[in-house]
């Protein structure tokens, strides 16, 4: 039997780099791969996929586990993976994990998500990546453990296998005293009531906060990512970044675009 060379894993997370569940995700993985953190100075949650490119960024080293290379930046999750693919880490990176991050990303949550960012950075830069989301949203150790062990076993048993080519694994922990099982999954659909709550600042000046409740009305249909964690259960969902709908793309073939030419 060959024998697979230990991995280089840079980790990143949103909740920012002195969150519970980045620590509990480095400890676990570094057990079997050479890990290397670059993650931000502070909590990111549903930053999206930001590019920061009209200021500069700062990056400074920090020494939290004796054992591991430590950077924290002031930059998105995104930023983080694309500065340490970019030279920040010296090293070739052979994989990204992001997470484990406070409340899960489930169904369309992914647009939103710097957990997912993180990851899909990683994507375009060619490097397969993990993104971690534990249904717990305690800062606590204890609590975000159980979903860095997990995902800590996968991916050494996907790097052992090299399963991962052009993918992004994200991956979905229950919080319910422990899984039923593991699921692979689909997105689901989430609903939400988005609300604008208009205020007055002390100057006489609008400003806004934006949110919204999440409704009772979710896609929970089988084989969705969230049918898997209302059951109990581990998800884990593939995602590539083709976002070409080819249903559609055929329908169009038949539309006449010449003639709205000039």
């Amino acid at each position: 039997m060959t024998s697979v060379r230990k991995p280089t894993i840079l980790v990143t997370n949103d909740d920012g780099i002195s969150s519970a569940g980045i620590r509990v995700l480095w400890q676990a993985l570094k057990r079997f791969a050479d890990v290397v953190v670059v993650a931000p100075d502070h909590n990111w949650s549903a930053a999206g996929h930001a590019k920061t490119i009209h200021k500069p960024l700062r990056a400074e080293q920090v020494t939290l586990d004796p054992d591991i290379e430590m950077w924290t930046s002031t930059g998105a999750p995104s930023d983080c993976v694309a500065l340490a693919l970019n030279g920040l880490i010296e090293r070739p990176i052979d994989l990204v994990v992001s997470g484990v991050n406070q409340g899960p990303n489930l169904g369309q949550d992914i647009t939103y998500s710097g957990t997912l960012a993180a990851a899909f950075e990683a994507l375009i830069s060619g490097v397969p990546a993990v993104a971690v989301s534990s249904m717990n949203f305690k800062d606590d150790e204890d609590l975000m453990r159980p979903a860095a062990e997990f995902a800590a076993r996968l991916v050494e048993y996907v790097w052992t296998n090299q399963l991962l080519n052009g993918v992004v694994l994200n991956v979905n922990y229950p919080n319910n005293g422990g899984p039923r099982g593991v699921q692979v999954t689909r997105l689901g659909r989430r609903s939400y009531r988005d609300k604008m709550v208009k205020r007055i600042d002390p100057r006489g000046r609008p400003y806004y906060w934006l949110g919204g409740d999440l409704l009772s009305g979710d896609n929970a249909e089988p084989g969705t990512d969230i049918r898997a964690i209302r059951d109990g259960y581990v998800s884990i969902t593939p995602i590539h970044l083709d976002m070409t709908n080819y249903t559609f793309l055929e329908k169009m073939q038949s539309w006449p675009l010449e003639t709205l030419l000039a």
